[in-house]
């Protein structure tokens, strides 16, 4: 009688004779046993593998679920609020992506997004020039929304030419072009 490799499951071989044949059976059944008892705490339970399968796919579900696109928009305007499908409060952790008027993209996380102030920036050497504009906008996370935070400063949006000019124009330069949700979640 020959064996698996990987499980060592007992299988008739050419030169056993049939009258050995239960006892051939025996041996598979007993060795497919064995086998299937080693997913399952020692056999000790034999409906512990269907429960823990079961509990591995609601996990499973449960982290597929966890991420939520809560704003889809890369044609945004540049001016304005954005509405969030949910409040910002039933989740762990944004990934906020957004673009400046000239195409460059940024994104950022935020841990605990409810009530945060964010800044999204960028600074990038535009070809042919000798400067780097520096974009950058300020948002306030409330709720179900994420608009533009002024906190009392008249700058809280904007562009600048770091290099020559260090002209400065305070206008609406970054957009929000996505926003996904990561919920709050217990694994244990």
């Amino acid at each position: 009688m020959k064996t698996t490799a990987r499980y060592a499951l007992p299988y008739p071989d050419s030169t056993d004779h049939i009258r050995d044949l239960p006892n051939i059976i025996q041996q598979q059944a007993q060795g497919i046993d064995d086998a299937l008892a080693r997913f399952d705490y020692g056999g000790g339970d034999q409906n512990g593998l269907t429960a823990r399968v079961a509990s591995l796919e609601t996990l499973l579900a449960d982290i597929q679920n966890n991420m939520v696109v809560l704003f889809d928009n890369d044609n945004n305007v540049f001016a304005g609020a954005i509405t969030l499908l949910e409040t910002a409060a039933n989740f762990e952790r944004f990934t906020i992506m957004g673009k400046t008027n000239d195409g460059v993209y940024v994104s950022m996380d935020v841990v605990n997004p409810d009530g945060k102030k964010i800044i999204l920036s960028t600074a990038f050497n535009v070809y042919g020039q000798n400067s780097i504009w520096v974009k950058t906008r300020a948002y306030l996370i409330d709720g179900t929304t994420i608009n533009t935070s002024t906190s009392g400063h008249a700058y809280s949006r904007g562009e600048t030419d770091a290099n020559s000019t260090n002209q400065f124009k305070g206008d609406d330069v970054i957009t929000i072009t996505q926003v996904i949700g990561y919920r709050k979640m217990n694994l244990a």
